[in-house]
């Protein structure tokens, strides 16, 4: 009698992994070859309760109010895309103008740091190795060579990197434009035949299936929205602790510069030093001491406030312990590099909604019949 309980036990196991792994698989393909039909489906379940509001409270036709819909997201959408292009024409035209002689600024800083402190530096020492043996002096002169040329070879491969990445984006941009509006073609149809897919869903789906899958989706639903909204925070947070350090350094457009640093600070790796960095460096080859020494603290500790607040906001927003949340971004670091630093809060979003849709004992009800 246990030999055949276990044989079952076995049985359901390897069922229960050959449907984990069709799963997978589906996904997998899904997000790689159809992702145009995934982005239309969360541009539906933006526009649906506006659609649901419009049709419920306003007697408003529902192809009509998913057309009125999708139409003003579009209306906006090209709004802020025309905003952000005459705001960056409007940036080159002032740079056209100024670049130059910040160029030939930054140009006379360097030639001026390079002879009183470089080549001093290097004619000191090459004295020094004069003085050991002409073979120390050729080595010191072949090691400044090298030294001089893997500086020049690492500038002119930064600056081809930069390039074909700039190509590369103005490419992508044709065809990012229609995979988008293609969606938004297709989230119409969906937005405007939801309760009619919903009801047949209801109607060919177990009944406990669908309820199962419905509580999935929902919580997956509510940890996005809250991982969101602790996204926001820190950006605000962020955009806060900047602007009161620019006003404290007298900085000219403290509030327009701070919400550029807030807006960068969203992209993972580089965040705030995309902007600080340079800014820094810069200072620092004018010979603008405060300045370079206000902003290298400012942006320490944005640093360090981001670093201690991100596990604990995000971990508290979407309702799990902080250690939790830390030993899953490091599993996945290890797993996946710094790219699972970028997903390890969406594993740990997909696996608390499984978690709390019931999935651990729906498997374990499975296991035990």
């Amino acid at each position: 009698m246990d030999r055949n309980d276990s044989s079952y036990t076995l049985k359901k196991l390897i069922l229960l992994s050959m449907m984990i792994l069709s799963f997978l698989s589906f996904s997998f393909v899904s997000v790689v070859y159809f992702y145009p039909f995934i982005l239309a489906f969360l541009f539906s379940l933006l526009f649906l309760p506006v659609v649901n509001f419009l049709e419920t409270h306003w007697n408003w036709n529902r192809a009509f109010a998913t057309l009125f819909v999708i139409g003003s997201f579009i209306f906006v959408l090209l709004t802020i895309v025309t905003f952000i292009i005459a705001e960056l024409v409007h940036g080159l035209s002032y740079l056209m103008k100024v670049l130059p002689a910040y160029i030939d600024e930054i140009l006379a800083t360097t030639k001026t740091f390079l002879n009183s402190t470089i080549f001093p530096f290097i004619h000191t020492m090459a004295q020094f190795t004069s003085g050991l043996g002409k073979q120390a002096n050729m080595n010191f002169d072949q090691t400044t060579d090298q030294l001089l040329s893997q500086a020049g070879l690492q500038v002119g491969n930064a600056l081809q990197f930069i390039l074909n990445n700039l190509r590369n984006f103005f490419l992508a941009i044709p065809h990012a434009m229609t995979m988008i509006l293609f969606s938004l073609l297709a989230s119409f149809f969906v937005t405007k035949d939801w309760p009619q897919i919903i009801s047949w869903l209801d109607k060919h789906t177990p009944k406990r299936l669908f309820q199962f899958t419905n509580r999935i989706f929902l919580e997956w639903k509510s940890a996005v929205g809250h991982y969101l909204v602790a996204q926001l925070t820190l950006v605000s947070i962020t955009g806060v602790i900047v602007f009161i350090g620019l006003l404290v350094l007298n900085v000219d457009y403290a509030f327009t510069t701070s919400l550029l640093i807030a807006a960068v600070d969203i992209l993972p790796y580089i965040g705030t030093g995309i902007v600080f960095l340079p800014w820094i460096i810069y200072s620092f080859l004018n010979g603008s001491w405060f300045m370079t020494i206000g902003l290298a603290v400012l942006y320490s500790i944005v640093v360090l406030q981001r670093q201690i607040s991100e596990p604990k906001i995000i971990s508290h927003h979407i309702g799990t312990p902080t250690l939790i949340f830390l030993f899953t971004i490091f599993a996945c670091y290890q797993f996946f590099g710094f790219a699972g630093v970028l997903f390890g809060p969406l594993v740990l979003i997909v696996t608390q909604s499984f978690v709390r849709a019931g999935v651990v004992d729906e498997i374990k009800t499975f296991l035990g019949r």
